[in-house]
């Protein structure tokens, strides 16, 4: 039963060709093989100089079959080409980007599953770049995985077509597989040498830096300021820096030595008490060698073997300046109080002084004119007394303008009366005739009259005495003094008075600081300042430069001149009146209807409202009022119709605030200040008319 020729012939090429698959495949994968042997050599290789990936592709061109091999990596939406070999290929295109899911190994990054392409011609998703360095003929990709996410790509490729069969994915899908495990191992590994070598560096960069503290340890400890010694607990000095020893005069041996018997059993009880991580921070007051006391902030530190750190700092001038200025704020907030309760009183006392004035006296008895008369006097006294309140109180901003020193000194007086009064003291101006013109801070001058003032006060105590405040023109300065009739100031001491903290009172009475500022405002202003016994008391005086520029414009007080009642006649126009404060809107209606139409309005909007309804005349308006306020009023009304502007007039209880001051100086409008006379009230309306009837 033998073959043809031609039948045996056809079963041996069956035969070779099979044989030569088989042996293709075979060499294939023991070239595979050896392939993983090198890579996991590479891994265990301590010296790791060589890429990753670069080291793996020339692995798999000369351990595999293929002619060329190519890694890509997943980042972000791209996979990107990190290294590439080949027979023919000489320099790998680094910058080559694939998009997710384009291409060949876009496709098999996107899907996680090997794609084999027998001929490149009939893929669909094969992508021609005219940067390609290789003839390809068919490929094969193998996504690279680390656990179940696809991490990057294995692209191998062959110029001739059907290279790749299905044998061929199965074991180069494990090669992918085990691929993206030695990156992680890799990667791990490197990690954990770079951070033993930044561990190495670290620790090694730690001890330069501690004996370098180390070395420095002393020069610091003996160039501060601060006192700082160790004890042990029974109180004795085992070391102690260089600023402690220079503030005792020694090297002291027990916390006695430094700080007295009771400051020192004090540390030692608060650093016995103290347990585990607990420091003790305290003030306390000692005196340390033969300086004066201070007060000292004590820190207790527990250290190794029952030994205690105690670092003292003298906090003496800082704990003065927070008294200091925690009086201040006492003071500033006392300031806004009574300029608040000044501007109510001052709304009072105007409709008290306005219907005073409307009172017919003729029919009244000689008695009740007697007390009319005392109660017409005592709202003069109030209103002087308010008014010199709302001076003292208001903190302005320094500026420096002509006056005459003859008003602060009658304003000061004026404030202080009743205190002497009351104390049975009796205070005394003698002031010039001529005027006492300076170019200087007015509240400045205040402070400092109000500090001699206060300072005699005090001297003469609880005893009856008087004070003399006297003023001159000297030497082209004006010369202040404050004369009291009190036990005068000890010789010995008479050379400390100007120091800071520096005071004989008790600690309730006053910090010390008074006759130090003064001395510095004085001083500023070019000026001198000097303090003299005088037998029976004590003299304080101030020289300032007189002001000798006749140019310049003094600061008066804000005076109604005689003017023309024009409009108080026959009845006139429609006058607005905007006011608050119920009584002193009857005043002005009470003064003003007899003459004119008045309409009246509680607040500025309300009276915004009825602006356009009518032709005013004149609008009357007081400055602080709830919802709007006068300024807010005006600014609003003479931005909708300028033409008003000259038709404002307003009423204030406080010109001396900042902020009315400046609005009232900005614009330039007329204002009458309360309380006022009816009277006043009558020439200010009269000139404000007769400016309105020039302008228009």
């Amino acid at each position: 039963m033998g073959g043809t020729p031609e039948s045996v012939t056809d079963r041996e090429r069956i035969l070779l060709d099979l044989l030569g698959k088989t042996s293709g495949f075979y060499e294939q994968t023991i070239g595979i093989l050896s392939s993983i042997f090198e890579i996991s050599q590479y891994v265990s290789e301590e010296d790791r100089s060589r890429d990753f990936f670069t080291y793996i592709t020339d692995v798999l061109v000369s351990e595999s079959r293929c002619e060329n091999a190519s890694i890509f990596m997943v980042e972000g939406d791209e996979i990107v080409l990190k290294a590439a070999s080949g027979k023919t290929l000489q320099n790998a295109n680094t910058d080559l980007r694939i998009p997710l899911g384009k291409g060949v190994a876009g496709t098999c990054a996107s899907r996680g599953r090997p794609i084999v392409v027998g001929d490149v011609e009939e893929c669909e998703f094969f992508m021609r770049m005219d940067s390609a360095r290789v003839n390809i003929g068919s490929m094969l990709c193998v996504p690279i995985k680390e656990g179940r996410s696809t991490v990057g790509v294995m692209n191998l490729s062959h110029s001739s077509k059907g290279f790749f069969d299905v044998h061929s994915i199965r074991v180069f899908e494990l090669l992918g597989l085990l691929i993206g495990n030695l990156f992680t191992l890799v990667h791990v590994s490197e990690v954990f040498r770079r951070r033993n070598v930044d561990l190495g560096h670290t620790l090694r960069a730690k001890e330069d830096s501690l004996r370098i503290l180390t070395q420095r340890y002393k020069a610091v400890v003996d160039a501060t300021e601060e006192m700082i010694c160790i004890a042990d607990t029974q109180g004795s000095v085992l070391f102690s820096n260089q600023a402690l020893q220079r503030r005792h005069g020694s090297r002291p041996a027990h916390l006695a030595e430094l700080f007295g018997d009771a400051a020192a059993r004090t540390v030692i009880e608060r650093a016995r008490a103290l347990h585990g991580g607990e420091s003790a921070d305290f003030e306390l007051t000692v005196r340390t060698g033969s300086r004066d006391e201070m007060i000292g902030q004590f820190l207790l530190v527990p250290l190794e073997g029952g030994e205690i750190l105690v670092v003292v700092r003298d906090v003496t001038a800082r704990v003065k300046i927070e008294q200091k200025t925690r009086q201040t704020e006492k003071l500033t907030s006392l300031g806004l109080l009574t300029s608040g309760i000044a501007h109510e009183l001052n709304n009072k006392l105007t409709p008290i002084m306005g219907f005073l004035e409307l009172i017919d006296a003729s029919g009244l008895s000689e008695r009740d004119k007697k007390r009319l008369s005392i109660i017409v006097n005592s709202a003069q006294s109030a209103k002087g007394i308010v008014e010199s309140l709302l001076k003292f109180s208001r903190n302005r901003p320094p500026e420096r303008t002509v006056f005459d020193m003859r008003e602060v000194i009658q304003r000061a007086v004026t404030l202080y009366a009743p205190i002497c009064k009351k104390r049975g003291i009796r205070i005394v101006a003698e002031n010039p005739k001529g005027s006492l013109r300076v170019k200087a801070d007015m509240n400045c001058m205040e402070q400092v009259l109000v500090n001699f003032i206060s300072n005699a006060i005090d001297a003469i105590g609880e005893s009856q005495g008087t004070i003399w405040v006297r003023s001159a023109l000297e030497d082209d300065c004006v010369s202040v003094c404050v004369e009291d009739t009190g036990p005068g100031i000890p010789e010995d001491i008479m050379d400390r008075i100007f120091d800071p903290f520096f005071t004989t009172k008790a600690n309730d009475k006053g910090t010390g600081l008074g006759l130090s500022i003064c001395f510095g405002i004085v001083t500023e202003h070019r000026g001198d300042i000097t303090v003299e016994n005088t037998g029976g008391g004590a003299r304080v005086t101030m020289k300032i430069p007189a002001s000798c520029d006749l140019d310049e414009d003094l600061t008066p007080p804000e005076k109604v001149h005689a003017a023309d009642t024009l409009g108080f006649g026959e009845m006139q126009g429609l006058i607005m009146v905007v006011e608050d404060e119920e009584a002193l809107l009857d005043l002005m209606v009470d003064t003003l209807s007899p003459h004119f139409h008045v309409m009246t309005f509680d607040n500025g909007r309300s009276a915004f409202e009825h602006l356009d309804e009518y032709s005013w005349e004149l609008i009357i308006s007081d400055l602080r009022m709830p919802v709007m306020n006068g300024m807010e009023f005006y600014e609003e009304a003479v931005r909708r119709n300028p033409s008003l502007k000259n038709r404002f007039m307003f009423i204030t209880g406080d010109t001396y605030d900042y902020q009315v001051k400046e609005f009232l100086e900005r614009n330039k409008v007329t204002y009458l200040r309360k309380p006022f006379r009816i009277s006043e009230l009558k020439e200010t309306v009269s000139r404000q008319l007769q400016w309105v009837k020039t302008t228009s």
